[in-house]
């Protein structure tokens, strides 16, 4: 039975047009749960429907080999341009502990990042993706921590746009969706995303109050001036401290993957080094998330929104419908085994090949000399499943940069050279042929 119903969910995901197509930012924080893994995974497999296309992955962690095992993830699924921005607000980067996932995919699939220092800066990132997106067209899944968006609300204007944080967010996010609160059953203490709960220490410790989380959060909530969407604890994990909102459970069924899969190993190594060796199930809060930012409601979920979300300095959050700042969060609408086999059927679906024709190259190319800048028309890919990631930059034969939009920031060196090189980038690192700027 469970066979022919993954068979059936898997059918009905080839049809993208029910769902249309997202531009898709997606934050998070690979390191312990490998929940994370599941959704990039769900993902690259909505981009291959043609769904979505994936403009960014970021990483809030402070590991060091956080970004590098979403490199490995994306290699894997054959999108290694996808860039990859990691959050620099740190003090230090420390080593992930062995017993994570991040830290075994890593060492032991190949990737493009070599370093953790060679991801972009997150907040930059954000900012220059968004700099040269249509207005209104973004959506951004916040799956971890509050850290970059956090920053980017916060970040004044550069040399990718005038505007602040808040009035770029504004103008170009159509939504965000972010895991964390809990809205029924629970009392309204988060878990641990939005900063958690002293009250939940008594049932487990890693949810306590984090101070810092609980107040960036607390300021993205009030100062997010995009639609912004919740999806509680209660969605995917609606089982804990005295709830009883029905787990949404997936993992089991990667079992039938190669041994190989990356989904697999990340999923069987955490539970491995825990001690489990059979069960490698667990519960979808952040699948959850992104299923919905990806296809709305549907069949599966309800969103209540055009009200205010409230979180308080002890953890605890309300939602009211009474005052519209256009936030909200979402219900489950179908049986939770049902959503469960939908999500799992996405996380399983098989890698698309690599296409190799080439994105189209960038066309009326102009000087914008108030802001000393080259600006370009974007270009397009021919291919479902494949979209231009960004743009790579020669002066001459001489690589320069890649950059993230339709934008390049010019100065003395570049104009010197005479003769600039652009070239689209596909997400699986194709390039386009060159178009040629002469600054003579």
């Amino acid at each position: 039975m469970r066979f022919f119903l993954l068979a059936f969910l898997f059918l009905c995901t080839l049809n993208a047009s029910l769902w249309g197509q997202k531009k898709v930012i997606l934050d998070t924080d690979p390191s312990a749960d490998p929940d994370d893994v599941g959704c990039m995974a769900m993902l690259h497999n909505m981009a291959s429907n043609g769904e979505c296309e994936i403009l960014a992955m970021i990483n809030s962690t402070h590991y060091k080999q956080s970004a590098l095992s979403i490199s490995a993830i994306n290699a894997f699924y054959n999108r290694k341009a996808i860039p990859i921005g990691d959050y620099q607000g740190y003090q230090t980067k420390i080593e992930s502990p062995a017993r994570n996932y991040d830290s075994h995919l890593a060492k032991v699939y190949p990737r493009d990042l070599k370093t953790w220092k060679d991801a972009v800066d997150g907040v930059a990132l954000y900012r220059e993706i968004l700099a040269s997106a249509e207005d209104a067209s973004i959506t951004i899944a916040i799956i971890g921590t509050m850290h970059n968006f956090y920053d980017l609300l916060r970040s004044e204007g550069d040399q990718f746009s005038p505007l602040n944080g808040v009035q770029l967010v504004k103008k170009k996010v159509e939504q965000v969706v972010t895991m964390g609160g809990n809205f029924i059953d629970g009392n309204g203490y988060d878990r641990t995303n939005w900063g958690g709960s002293d009250t939940l220490c008594s049932y487990t410790d890693w949810s306590c109050l984090n101070v810092e989380r609980n107040r960036m959060c607390r300021y993205v909530i009030q100062h997010c001036p995009s639609p912004f969407v919740a999806s509680g604890w209660e969605v995917g994990c609606g089982d804990y401290y005295n709830a009883n909102y029905g787990n949404v459970i997936t993992g089991q069924g990667l079992r039938d993957l190669d041994t190989t899969h990356i989904l697999r190993r990340s999923y069987e190594y955490h539970f491995l080094t825990r001690g489990e060796t059979r069960d490698i199930s667990r519960h979808s809060n952040d699948q959850c998330a992104l299923h919905y930012a990806v296809r709305g409601e549907g069949d599966n979920y309800t969103a209540f929104t055009n009200g205010q979300i409230t979180l308080s300095e002890n953890g605890t959050c309300t939602w009211e419908a009474s005052i519209n700042k256009s936030q909200g969060f979402i219900q489950k609408k179908r049986d939770k085994d049902v959503i469960a086999a939908e999500i799992e059927a996405l996380m399983m679906m098989p890698v698309q090949e690599v296409s190799l024709a080439q994105p189209s190259p960038p066309q009326q190319i102009t000087l914008d000399q108030v802001n000393k800048k080259i600006i370009w028309k974007k270009s397009v890919d021919p291919s479902q499943g494949s979209w231009v990631i960004g743009y790579n930059i020669y002066l001459g034969d001489h690589y320069l940069k890649t950059a993230y939009g339709t934008q390049l920031v010019i100065d003395e060196q570049i104009t010197k050279a005479g003769t600039l090189s652009i070239k689209a980038l596909n997400s699986s690192g194709i390039e386009s042929e060159a178009s040629v700027f002469s600054f003579k």
